[in-house]
């Protein structure tokens, strides 16, 4: 067992000695090991190599450090017929296609000032002057219009005012290809798809390098990288992990290509010994001969990066995942299952907890000195494992104690599905939004609006309250405007809207409020933002929601009140509410202001 593509996959692993930071270097590793480079087609490369060949123009690929901006420069380079021995030798490479001259910048942060200066000029004289000199260029977010602006200060470079707003138009609409610019922000792409077609090009390739690990033949014989590949192929582990890489991609934390192999690479070769890491089969193998908790080397908790230091949990992909905080929220149902299903139910209990990373024995003995003696130093591990181990299996209705047991309980986001069934799908097939998704929606903004726990019968239409004083007030004592939805005759109303990515599965949602035929006032709706207004409308929120979203709807309600309080003329009346009884029922009472005297209409 040589192992030579687990040693590949090591090199993308959270390591000091990551040999996969760079796209030259895989090439050259992958070469040296005889093993195929990982790759996946997530469309993006056919498209933008179709959009080139119909008009032959410039390129800018944009994105974060690992976005895989290089991988695709140097496919165009390869597939526009140049000579793939030029490109790991030469600063610039350059290739003529047709009456044209392209220029290849790797990477637009590591080339001199002056290169910089004249890339942007070839740039501005391919847009706007017809030149036969074209330019695809690599850059990470932000490089190129700092460099811009910063050139503005010149008298030289003034006209690059124009190439500036170009590209800032084209970031905040990444799909469009029509001009004589194709700019593709790879920091806007699914995550969630690319993780899905990188965790089976990972699976395949074992399959096809690795089939002669002895655990294959031997069950006896334990090895926890084959372990957790072996979980890794389960259809239900697959859409579980895919729901949580999702939910990133829904609060737009953008997971990089670089950190999901890095993820991937973890979730499959970590371990929380001394060897963090194990790069071969016959090591990890060796490893667990002994007396250790399997434990250390489960998917399970490698893909919360418990394997590693502090600081490397605190940065992406670990980070993103980890606020998830899957192993840390639960029920006292499903806690209750873990710690005495076996007493109530031995075989249900055995069914759903087993796992070939769980030794039973010792997480009876861990379970009996809690209970008995009162020790938690144990339990802890077990119980976040096991949340963790019924997260990613629940793959069937489970009732435990007259109650079924939800995966969604088990995660921050317990509405994560909802918005992604129930919002983000319609949206993308051009479908209504269920009535019920406006109304809790509507609940929640209005008991943020108001400042009270409106009863549920309040989610008919959004009241637009006021204090009197201020429009960022959190309490309201004053009602300036009804706004119903679904009566278009009104023109008025709650609308949620998608914006869309360069591939197929990026999107953000925003909802817009209606008023007067006028869309006045935009909330960004992530996933974050859903569930405090889902939590909210249920009377519930716990402390783990950040207070940045109590203020961003508190804003968005004053964008409302301002744009009422500047456009409609006042009629010398004003209502105030009160909730009238425990159910919160608003109960309005109209006064009418005439010669300076206030009287109650």
């Amino acid at each position: 067992m040589d192992s030579a593509f687990f040693k590949l996959l090591a090199a993308y692993a959270p390591t000091s000695q990551n040999k996969a930071s760079y796209d030259e270097h895989v090439s050259k590793y992958a070469k040296r090991l005889c093993v195929d480079e990982i790759n996946i087609d997530n469309g993006l490369f056919s498209k933008l190599y179709e959009c080139f060949i119909k008009q032959p123009r410039s390129i800018i690929l944009s994105g974060s450090a690992g976005d895989g901006k290089t991988y695709l420069l140097r496919k165009t380079y390869e597939k526009i017929e140049g000579e793939q021995t030029n490109w790991g030798n030469t600063y610039i490479p350059k290739i003529n296609y047709g009456d044209y001259q392209i220029h290849f910048i790797k990477d637009f942060t590591e080339i001199t000032s002056q290169d910089k200066l004249e890339t942007l000029e070839g740039l501005y004289e391919s847009i706007y002057e017809n030149s036969n000199q074209l330019y695809i260029i690599a850059a990470n977010d932000g490089i190129l219009t700092d460099t811009l602006r910063n050139a503005l200060e010149t008298e030289h470079t003034k006209h690059f005012d124009k190439l500036l707003k170009l590209i800032e138009n084209h970031i905040g609409d990444t799909h469009k290809l029509e001009d004589n610019l194709i700019l593709l922000d790879l920091s806007q792409t699914s995550s969630a798809k690319n993780f899905e077609l990188l965790l089976k090009a990972i699976l395949d390739a074992s399959d096809l390098y690795e089939s002669d690990c002895p655990s294959l033949i031997n069950p006896a014989t334990f090895c926890p990288i084959h372990t957790n590949i072996a979980l890794l192929k389960k259809e239900y582990i697959q859409k579980q992990l895919l729901s949580i890489i999702r939910s990133c991609d829904l609060n737009y934390n953008h997971i990089t290509l670089r950190k999901l192999f890095m993820l991937i690479a973890n979730m499959i070769l970590g371990n929380q010994g001394k060897k963090r890491v194990f790069t071969g089969c016959q090591e990890a193998i060796e490893y667990y001969c002994g007396p250790i908790d399997r434990m250390e080397a489960s998917f399970y908790n490698n893909i919360f990066g418990d394997n590693l230091s502090r600081s490397k949990q605190e940065k992406s992909p670990f980070k993103e995942l980890l606020e998830l905080r899957i192993g840390y929220e639960t029920t006292n149902n499903i806690d209750n299952f873990i710690l005495y299903g076996d007493i109530q139910a031995q075989e249900l209990h055995t069914k759903q907890l087993s796992n070939p990373f769980l030794d039973f024995n010792a997480f009876n003995n861990a379970k009996d000195g809690y209970l008995e003696k009162g020790d938690s130093t144990q339990i802890k591990k077990y119980l976040v494992f096991l949340r963790r181990h019924l997260f990613f299996n629940f793959d069937e209705n489970v009732v435990w104690n007259y109650k079924p047991i939800n995966a969604n309980d088990l995660m921050t986001y317990e509405h994560a599905r909802e918005f992604y069934i129930d919002v983000i799908t319609p949206l993308k097939n051009k479908q209504n939004i269920s009535k019920r998704v406006v109304k809790h929606l509507a609940l929640g903004l209005n008991r943020i609006f108001l400042g009270e726990l409106v009863s549920k019968e309040g989610s008919d239409r959004l009241y637009i309250g006021s204090s009197l004083t201020s429009t960022m007030s959190r309490l309201s004592s004053e009602v300036i405007a009804r706004i119903e939805f679904n009566q278009k005759h009104l023109n008025q109303g709650i609308h949620l809207t998608l914006t869309e990515g360069f591939d197929s599965e990026y999107c953000k949602v925003n909802l817009e409020i209606e008023f007067s035929g006028q869309r006045i006032a935009t909330l960004e709706l992530d996933l974050h933002m859903f569930e405090f207004l889902r939590r909210i409308a249920e009377g519930i929120l716990p402390t783990s929601f950040s207070v940045e979203y109590y203020e961003r709807v508190l804003t968005f309600k004053s964008q409302i009140v301002n744009y009422i309080l500047q456009t409609e003329e006042l009629d010398g009346s004003f209502n105030l509410f009160s909730l009238n009884d425990t159910e919160g029922t608003l109960n309005f009472n109209e006064f009418q202001i005439e010669n300076g005297n206030v009287r109650e209409s």
